[in-house]
């Protein structure tokens, strides 16, 4: 007879301890170290080093992992992207990343994990007053070589993506059209710009909110400044 038993169930208990963590590296300001300490302190995780951004960016190595066990990076999402600009990818051998952050700053950290290929070393991102009450889940996701996202940095990196591929589809006048709005320029002045009549460049605006799916020039100019890479930005 089958065995249809709720309770049986093949997936590994919780650990009850972290004894296969190595620790954590912390890396933000001075407050954010201490609430760190706070959340490790009661899990009995040690904190193998504490930087400020600064100091992380100078420094030539992070501790990493000894033998088989697991080290965590613990850094906030400012310290992160200052990291990565600054090409300090070496910094961060084989540990696990978890970031502290804001909703709103999740979707550009997670494009430049992608683009440094870190995305898989990736635990998950958490906003700062979550972090007492879901630190612990994180570690845990971290030992199981697991990740998770907050559904609403989901949501904004979805929409992110969706925006951006508006802007991807604009073809070289388009996206001439859509720079001049965003400096503040008149249709008139655009006009002389483009040597272009009046009527035209009228059509061609019109044309374009429709194709971003805004109602103004201000919605437009709103989403390019949003969504366009910093170096694609008229100066």
């Amino acid at each position: 007879m089958h065995n249809n038993n709720k309770n049986a169930s093949s997936s590994p208990a919780a650990p009850t301890t972290f004894a296969d963590l190595e620790g954590v590296v912390v890396v933000g300001p001075e407050a954010f170290q201490k609430q760190i300490a706070a959340v490790m302190e009661p899990l009995a995780v040690p904190i193998l080093a504490r930087f400020d951004v600064a100091a992380a960016i100078a420094s030539h190595s992070f501790p990493g992992p000894a033998g088989k066990k697991l080290t965590v990076l613990v850094i906030t999402g400012r310290g992160l992207l200052r990291l990565l600009r600054q090409r300090r990818r070496r910094l961060l051998p084989a540990m696990r990343i978890i970031v502290v952050a804001p909703l709103e700053e999740m979707p550009r950290v997670l494009y430049y994990l992608e683009k440094d290929e870190l995305v898989e070393s990736l635990v998950g991102c958490i906003e700062p007053e979550k972090l007492g009450q879901h630190g612990e889940d994180l570690l845990r996701l971290a030992l199981y070589d697991l990740s998770a996202m907050p559904e609403p940095a989901t949501r904004l990196l979805l929409d992110q993506q969706h925006q951006g591929g508006k802007l991807a589809r604009l073809d070289s006048q388009e996206r001439e059209l859509l720079e001049l709005i965003m400096t503040g320029a008149s249709n008139a002045e655009i006009a002389a710009i483009m040597k272009l009549p009046l009527g035209r460049v009228r059509n061609r605006v019109r044309g374009l909110l429709a194709k971003l799916g805004c109602r103004s020039r201000t919605a437009a100019a709103i989403l390019a400044y949003r969504y366009l890479d910093q170096k694609e930005q008229p100066k």
